[in-house]
């Protein structure tokens, strides 16, 4: 068996967006001489509806590599440098983070049955950067490995997108087969859909009772901590 889970309201769940509070820290540091808050403000604003529409087409907006640089060409200077540890202080700034409640139990108990786990994200932020914020967590040593589409380029439920998860799990595991492999969701049409496309199994986390027909899922639980009984671990 290998797993590979979603990010966000999966492991990580966040229950305030809020962009302007990191904004403003980064237009305190790098922009204050070169604009009003309020106008950075309403360009992040006209980015984010440029994400929604690249996200309507299957097209990630990674924000270090395309985002920034829109700041620099509008308002002047050189590109903001950020590392992976500044990228995940933004994101956690503008999102109040904590793992999905019984998490932490579910993975332990997955691990020590030997089971490899994986994540596979859609994200505007880059893989170590989702890594980092995982570690501050407490829960980033259950992964092997973390992949976002903020490197990949289109987000799930592209099937070339989960099919670089596939394989390289399968290589670190020859023993396992595609069919051993289930990913761990709460989005049915990314998460359940992308699954089935891609020849694995889904464990669908539905928190709101919805029906599913096009594309059954192999598993279906209300909340993760259900999950190793789903499973059939620990019984």
């Amino acid at each position: 068996m290998i797993l590979i889970f979603d990010y966000f309201e999966t492991l990580v769940i966040s229950r305030i967006h809020d962009f302007n509070r990191p904004l403003r820290v980064f237009w305190e540091k790098y922009y204050k001489d070169r604009c009003t808050f309020e106008e950075i403000k309403v360009y992040g604003e006209e980015l984010f509806e440029e994400l929604m529409t690249l996200h309507r087409q299957g097209i990630e907006f990674p924000f270090v590599k395309e985002e920034l640089p829109r700041y620099a060409e509008r308002f002047g200077g050189e590109t903001v440098p950020m590392t992976t540890e500044e990228e995940a202080d933004f994101l956690m700034a503008a999102n109040e983070m904590f793992v999905a409640p019984g998490l932490a139990e579910t993975l332990a108990k997955l691990q020590a049955e030997g089971i490899p786990m994986y994540v596979l994200s859609n994200s505007g932020f880059t893989a170590g950067a989702l890594q980092t914020i995982l570690d501050r967590l407490g829960i980033g040593h259950y992964f092997t490995k973390v992949w976002s589409s903020a490197e990949y380029g289109r987000t799930k439920p592209d099937r070339g997108f989960f099919e670089q998860a596939i394989q390289a799990a399968l290589s670190e595991h020859p023993g396992e087969r595609r069919e051993d492999i289930t990913f761990v969701g709460d989005i049915y049409e990314t998460d359940v859909t992308g699954a089935f496309n891609a020849g694995i199994k889904a464990a669908w986390i539905d928190r709101n009772g919805e029906r599913d027909e096009a594309h059954p899922a192999t598993y279906i639980i209300s909340e993760i901590c259900e999950l190793a009984d789903a499973l059939g671990i620990g019984r």
